[in-house]
């Protein structure tokens, strides 16, 4: 599975806050369609905190299912062209109306009744966890027995890695650590060697690192008086364009990577 990492000046050349909002739900878009596991908001320099917030806050709300948002995001500003937003339909966000015994979903903490916690599940259901978890806390849950409430289910909590791809994760880091964590880095960038000249070092946990719109990936970690951690690589060899977005980038990089890993011979 692959991480993505975008530098924080991602959004300073976009010109007013719609096409902000739009262009955080094309990145959200193509790390869900490639099933990446964390984008990370990686700073330099002066971080822009105001970018990064905002797009922390409505990445993070894109990939919180449906169902959860009106609980989990109270009245926020930076939320109020959230309509703009695509949906992502991915496995979490896609639950049928009536619970099912087995299925796993994704709920929130709304009260205790006793010693169990009463978590909410969309659709106006609930599940009855046998332990008082913080209000608030979001939780997986296995369904697993109907109760005398047609409401409610019992259910638990369900351990180990979800079923199925139910999302990414948002961290922010500075660049010094970046890439801690990771196995393999791939750097794109125009200055790179073309991919059709080289094999792509992947490793079981990959950071494939973006630059911005000012300036790439080589000349950030230049800037920054550090060496670039990996193989710096051109996915876009001849491109008609002077330039390309970070955004469209992603989805370029990402369909190659997909099929090197899961369709070359």
């Amino acid at each position: 599975m692959f991480s993505i990492a975008i530098p924080h000046d991602f959004l300073s050349e976009t010109p007013d806050e719609p096409s902000k909002i739009r262009k955080l739900g094309y990145l959200a878009r193509a790390a869900s369609v490639f099933k990446v596991s964390t984008v990370i908001i990686y700073y330099y320099g002066a971080p822009l905190r105001e970018d990064i917030d905002l797009a922390k806050t409505v990445l993070e709300y894109l990939v919180t299912p449906p169902y959860l948002r009106k609980r989990v995001y109270k009245i926020d500003k930076r939320l109020r062209l959230a309509g703009l937003l695509p949906p992502l339909k991915i496995t979490s966000h896609v639950v049928p109306k009536e619970p099912r015994i087995g299925e796993v979903r994704e709920g929130v903490v709304e009260r205790w009744d006793g010693y169990y916690s009463i978590v909410y599940i969309g659709g106006g259901k609930y599940a009855k966890i046998p332990k008082p978890y913080p209000v608030g806390a979001r939780l997986l849950v296995r369904i697993e027995a109907p109760t005398s409430r047609p409401d409610t289910y019992r259910a638990a909590i369900y351990k180990g890695p979800p079923p199925a791809y139910w999302g990414y994760k948002v961290e922010v880091r500075p660049i010094q650590s970046l890439t801690d964590g990771f196995d393999a880095v791939i750097l794109t960038g125009r200055e790179g060697k073309p991919i059709c000249e080289v094999s792509p070092k992947l490793g079981k946990n990959t950071l494939v690192v973006f630059g911005g719109p000012r300036r790439g990936v080589d000349e950030i970690f230049k800037e920054s008086g550090l060496e670039l951690p990996g193989d710096l690589i051109n996915f876009a060899p001849g491109q008609g364009t002077e330039t390309i977005r970070t955004e469209e980038a992603v989805f370029i990089v990402l369909s190659i990577l997909n099929y090197i890993t899961k369709c070359r011979l």
